[in-house]
Order: C-alpha cells, then sequence, then structure tokens
C-alpha cells in the first residue's frame, strides 16, 4: 500500500488563531494520532488546542512532544485493554473476595443455627461428649470467620492489586506477566497432579480450588476468543460491587507521564497554544474546562458560564496531565478523580466537542476530529451488552452534540464541504470517517490501532483538501483511501 504523499499548508490561509479540536472515543482516539500526523506533515500549528476524553490525553501528550506525533504513535502501538486499566483479573479478584465474605458469612450462620451442639442446652449439664462436640463446633466457627476476614481482606486489597499491577507492569511488553503466570500454573498443576497420584499428604480440594481460580483468571486476560466469552459471561455474572467505578485511572495516569516526561513538560503551560481540557464536575453538575493560562479573560469566562461550566486555570504540568486523567475518567467505568476541591469524570457524553470554547478563545477557523460518521449514531445489529450499550448511548449523545454546536456557529461560518476550486477557505474542517471505525471504544489492541491511524490520516488529508486549507500548487489530486491490508480488523 502506497503512503499519502506529503502535503503542506497554504501559505495564504487566512486566520491567525486555528483551533483543533479533539473528540473522545476510547480506543478509536487512534485515529486520532493519524489526523495529528497529516497536520504534523502539513506544517499546522493550532493556537488553540482543545481536548475531551481521550482526546484531551491525545491533546497533552502532541502539545508536550512539540506538535511530533511519532511519540503518540508509539504508545498506541503497545496499547491493549490492560495498558489503560481494563484489567478484568481486578474484577474477578473482587468478586471473589465478596463471594468468600458472603459465602463464610453463611457457613457461620448455619452452624450457629443449625447446629444441635450450639443449641441452649449446652446450658445444662450434659456428657463429655457433647463437651467436645460443642469445641468442635465452635473451632468450626472461628476457621469459618477466619475465611471471613479473608475475603474482606481480598476484596478491599483487589485495588492496591491493580494499582501494583498498572506499577509493575512493562510498557513493552505488557502480557509478559501473563505468560509468567501460565507458567506458574502449569507448575503448581505439576505439583497437584504428582501429590494427587502418588498419594503424598496434601490438601488436594484446596489446591484444586486455587488451580481453578487460577485458570479463570488466567483465561480472563488472555488475549482472543476465549477471554472475550469469559468476559461476556463475567458481565451477565458481575454483581453490584457499590463501588464508585470498576477500575482505578492508576494505569492511565503512568501512561501519561511516561510520555509527557520523554518530551518536554513544561510546554504544557505557559506557551503559546492555549489548552484547554473539558471534565464533568459531579458535585456541581458543571462543566469543568481546565486551561494552561493563568488569565482567561472576562469574556471567556462569562460564555463558559453561559454555557453551565466553570474555568479552572492550571500552572502545572502535573495539573495538566491530572486534569487529562479526570477527562478520560469514564463514568461507572473509572472511578471520579479529584482535583482541588471536587471530583470529576468523563464529560463527553454531554459535550464531546467543545467548540464554544474555542470560540470564546478567540478561534477564527475550527478544525474538529470526531470518530464516527456524523450522518448520524451508527446501529447495533445486534443486542449489546453492559458496555455496548454504553457505548451506543455515548455515541447518539456525542452525535446530538455535535449537530447542536454546529448549529450554534455563526451564520458566515461554512463547513468543509462548502469549499470548492478557487473558493476562500473554509472556516469549519470537519475530519470524520466515512463509515464506522472497527474495534469500538474499548477495542485497544496494535493491529487496531494501526489501521485507525491509516484511516484518520488518509481522512484528514481528503477533508483539509476539501476545506481549502492545502497549497493547491503542491497538494495534486487527493486519492482514494486504498483497502485495508489483509488481517486488519472490520466491523
Amino acid at each position: 500500500m502506497s503512503e499519502p504523499r506529503p502535503r503542506l499548508r497554504r501559505n495564504d490561509l487566512p486566520f491567525e488563531r486555528i483551533a483543533v479540536v479533539l473528540s473522545g472515543g476510547g480506543a478509536l482516539g487512534a485515529y486520532e494520532v493519524g489526523v495529528l500526523r497529516a497536520l504534523e506533515t502539513a506544517g499546522l500549528r493550532p493556537s488553540i488546542l482543545a481536548g475531551v476524553s481521550v482526546g484531551a490525553v491525545n491533546a497533552v501528550l502532541w502539545l508536550a512532544n512539540g506538535f511530533r506525533t511519532s511519540p503518540l504513535e508509539q504508545v498506541w502501538a503497545t496499547l491493549r485493554p490492560s495498558s489503560v486499566g481494563l484489567r478484568w483479573a481486578s474484577l474477578v479478584v473482587r468478586a471473589l473476595g465478596v463471594f468468600i465474605m458472603a459465602f463464610a458469612a453463611l457457613q457461620i450462620v448455619l452452624m450457629i443455627a443449625g447446629s444441635p451442639e450450639l443449641s441452649p442446652r449446652i446450658l445444662f449439664p450434659g456428657s463429655a461428649e457433647s463437651r467436645s462436640e460443642f469445641g468442635t463446633a465452635v473451632l468450626d466457627v472461628l476457621a469459618w470467620l477466619l475465611v471471613l476476614l479473608v475475603g474482606v481482606a481480598v476484596a478491599r486489597g483487589s485495588r492496591g492489586a491493580e494499582d501494583s499491577l498498572a506499577r509493575f507492569s512493562p510498557p513493552r511488553d505488557p502480557h509478559r506477566l501473563h505468560r509468567w503466570a501460565g507458567w506458574g500454573l502449569l507448575i503448581a498443576a505439576a505439583l497437584h497432579l504428582t501429590a494427587w497420584v502418588s498419594g503424598i499428604p496434601w490438601p488436594q480440594r484446596f489446591s484444586a480450588l486455587l488451580l481453578l481460580v487460577g485458570v479463570a483468571l488466567w483465561l480472563a486476560n488472555r488475549p482472543g476468543q476465549t477471554s472475550d466469552r469469559l468476559r461476556q459471561l463475567f458481565l451477565r455474572l458481575l454483581p453490584d460491587t457499590g463501588g464508585r467505578g470498576l477500575w482505578s485511572s492508576a494505569a492511565r495516569r503512568r501512561i501519561i507521564q511516561r510520555v509527557v516526561e520523554a518530551g518536554d513538560p513544561g510546554a504544557l503551560v505557559g506557551g503559546e497554544t492555549h489548552l484547554i481540557i473539558s471534565a464533568l464536575a459531579i458535585e456541581s453538575g458543571q462543566m469543568g474546562y481546565f486551561v494552561n493560562w493563568p488569565d482567561p479573560s472576562d469574556a471567556f469566562r462569562a460564555r463558559i458560564t453561559q454555557a453551565v461550566g466553570q474555568v479552572t486555570p492550571l500552572s502545572t504540568p502535573e495539573d495538566v496531565i491530572e486534569a487529562a486523567v479526570a477527562s478520560s475518567a469514564i463514568p461507572a467505568v473509572f472511578e471520579p478523580v479529584r482535583i482541588g476541591d471536587g471530583e470529576f469524570l468523563d464529560g463527553g457524553v454531554f459535550t464531546n466537542q467543545p467548540l464554544h470554547a474555542v470560540l470564546a478563545d478567540g478561534a477564527d477557523a475550527i478544525l474538529i476530529v470526531i470518530v464516527a460518521p456524523s450522518g448520524g449514531p451508527p446501529k447495533n445489529e445486534r443486542e449489546p451488552n453492559l458496555f455496548q450499550m454504553g457505548a451506543r448511548l455515548l455515541e447518539i449523545a456525542n452525535w446530538r452534540d455535535l449537530q447542536t454546536e454546529l448549529r450554534a456557529l455563526p451564520e458566515a461560518w461554512a463547513a468543509g464541504d462548502a469549499a470548492g476550486p478557487g473558493a476562500p477557505p473554509a472556516r469549519v474542517c470537519v475530519i470524520e470517517p466515512a463509515s464506522v471505525l472497527p474495534g469500538g471504544l474499548y477495542g485497544f489492541s496494535p493491529a487496531n490501532a494501526a489501521e485507525l491511524r491509516r484511516r484518520g490520516e488518509w481522512d484528514a488529508w481528503e477533508a483539509l483538501a476539501r476545506a481549502g486549507w492545502l497549497d493547491e500548487a503542491e497538494m495534486g489530486p487527493v486519492e482514494p483511501l486504498p483497502p485495508a491490508p489483509s488481517g486488519a480488523r472490520h466491523s
């Protein structure tokens, strides 16, 4: 497959404050990286950079690396669900802890209520045998009480285990721990079988239980159809744990920190490019707009207030990173992130394309990147599961938000399709896929990310040319998108 020929932006592009808006979309954020590659090649650096959810993460990483796309491509080439914190093993451990707690509590109740040795007759003189039986029953109760305490420890320690996995998982090979666990299971199975066949004293039932749980955890984290089917089954059986999110934000935070530190953290604050990150404030219900310059104008604050939002200036790279973590904390999937006195979550379901925010900051042209066709939300052909239903609602909300934002633009602004040969460049350039992108919100995989980046780059060249933002002499005709290489995933 041939690569798109490099093209340059027009030297006479009449815009002084171009804004790039990156929307949310989970694993589909790899599509935005392809778009950013085209912008880097064309020499188009925005004066305003706004991002929501994964768009906020891409925006922060792009800005910290001097608008170079290669560091983002390297990260996306290694991402899998476990890399961003979608660790099914921690959910299984948490559910196991709850099950142990409930089972042990039931056993204690049954031992007390159903054992004749613990009935009121023990208050009366009886035989020594009765007293012995009483002691045995008490020991049984104490043993199950110990199991109950173990269950409490497992349930409460699952979050700590998740954070440890995020800290020690190798970024280059996130499945190395999975392979080590597989070898450990094989050794444990060999020991169990040896003791079983030879008759050596061994806690056979306890050992078998541990092996079954270990194999279930290992299969749940193994890439492929087996783990997908186990996850589907687990979603049907998953109880309400009463938590504030299924997973923590440790893994995402470490990825952002690593890539920012490899670039220039200082570029995130006080630079020429204004950065706007959106997240939902849980307590107030307002949208939080985190900005990287110290003195937002009164007009900017007034416009944000009109949109039921609040403005928070950020002064350090660490603050910017935390804002990106909060913006990408999908409700119910990840726990809320505390910034200052408030807690924040992904606000993409309420405003996934904050065009009003960049307009308030003085943008005179906008490039919008969306990860779904703007003609309407894609339809599901099959009955969705829990995550797919949530993704469907997000797609509908994002589509509705985009239509609302586009219709609220000044009348003098025209969409990219309005620009023809010889016409002045359009003020709005919408970069979007022609069809539904493969993989979905949670389909993190190197192969899928490569296909999404490829599509994003080609769609960017086509949209930029249609909007009249490229040098026609250098550009030449825009080639159609080649077919996907064999082996690429499609929806």
